[in-house]
């Protein structure tokens, strides 16, 4: 009777096996990738985009080929950076220049090497030793400060934090405003610092921040300062 129970019992366990291997294979059970990744297909490397779409990725070594991966340890994620013995790449495309020895991650679309720091597949500064990201947007060296791909400041030595309100952080140089980016002139930048409340002022007049620019407390708008933001790269 024993056997016969132990029979039996393997069976059920066979028949209930063969229902989920042998099952018919769903559009659901096979979802498409929601990020863009890498491939190694016949020692090809292959990049396919969150849209489907997939190209060969030249040139790539499969056998040393790695995919970066940013964040910290124990929860790391993939990212769009990737390298192989000689090259990295930016989303399935070489960067001229970087080293993969020493390449690191700093942000979705930024990385450095021991010389160099990349804004995607381009070259943002040759200073990497002094770079450091300010926010998410903002970053600078030793000489320029760069809003995602433009340099908006010659003058990285002066450019400091001077507050925040709501969701919006000021900065300023020796000669300028900075918000998002974007740079104003006010009456006197030396004495100029931000009183809370969106409230800022200088040693002649009272600013007041409004989402879109500041206006001084004789009711006139404060102009962009009219310098033509340089791309960093390109």
């Amino acid at each position: 009777m024993l056997i016969l129970l132990l029979i039996t019992g393997v069976c059920l366990t066979l028949v209930i096996a063969s229902l989920f291997l042998f099952r018919p294979v769903t559009e659901s059970s096979v979802p498409l990738p929601s990020f863009d990744i890498y491939q190694i297909e016949n020692k090809l490397v292959y990049y396919t985009e969150n849209d489907g779409r997939k190209s060969l990725v030249a040139d790539a070594h499969a056998r040393t080929f790695q995919v970066l991966t940013a964040g910290s340890v124990g929860k790391a994620d993939p990212c769009l950076y990737a390298r192989d013995f000689d090259h990295v790449y930016f989303r399935g495309k070489c960067i001229p220049g970087a080293n993969p020895v020493h390449f690191q991650i700093l942000g979705a679309d930024l990385g450095r090497d021991d010389r160099h720091v990349f804004k995607a597949n381009h070259l943002l500064s040759a200073d990497a030793r002094n770079f450091k990201c300010l926010d998410e947007h903002l970053s600078k060296d030793s000489q320029r400060v760069y809003f995602n791909d433009q340099v908006i400041s010659e003058d990285a030595s002066h450019f400091r934090y001077i507050g925040k309100w709501q969701k919006t952080s000021f900065y300023k140089d020796h000669s300028k405003v900075f918000v998002d980016g974007k740079g104003y002139r006010v009456s006197d930048i030396d004495s100029f610092d931000y009183t809370g409340n969106g409230i800022f002022k200088d040693r002649y007049q009272t600013y007041r921040f409004h989402g879109d620019g500041f206006q001084s407390d004789s009711g006139q708008p404060v102009f962009r300062a009219m310098v033509q933001f340089q791309p960093a790269f390109g």
